[in-house]
């Protein structure tokens, strides 16, 4: 009798020890996000410079955020940042991005051509090869 008595003890401070033990920040976010795409750093210098300013969750450009926010992309789930990705590629390619009128007010945003290549490449999801 004093044997089944010990089990749900051990039971319960073996819950007890697992709750104990945190688990690493990098395994959370992990769990949290998945599938998170992971920015190449060639392109986040890029976005960082000439379309974060506009496409971010604390722009006041509200069809700029509306359209594309890069923070929520950056924790979107693969099935969505790729959908985001076709949309990308779909704008530069139509030369829609940077809008015209953007480019009126601040020639400095307009993408070179090497930056151009880098987003498209990455937007289709090529790899670069080196």
């Amino acid at each position: 009798m004093k044997k089944l008595s010990l089990l749900p003890v051990a039971a319960i401070v073996g819950l007890l020890f697992l709750q104990a033990n945190p688990k690493p920040e990098a395994d959370t976010m992990l769990a949290l996000h998945p599938e998170a795409p992971a920015l190449p750093a060639d392109v986040k210098a890029i976005v960082q410079q000439k379309c974060y300013g506009c496409h971010n969750a604390n722009s006041k450009n509200e069809k700029g955020k509306a359209k594309l926010d890069w923070d929520a992309l950056e924790a979107a789930k693969k099935s969505k940042a790729m959908a985001s990705m076709g949309k990308i590629s779909e704008a530069l390619t139509e030369g829609t991005m940077p809008p015209a009128k953007f480019l009126e007010n601040k020639p400095e945003g307009k993408l070179t051509e090497a930056e151009l290549a880098t987003l498209m490449e990455w937007s289709a999801g090529k790899k670069k090869s080196k």
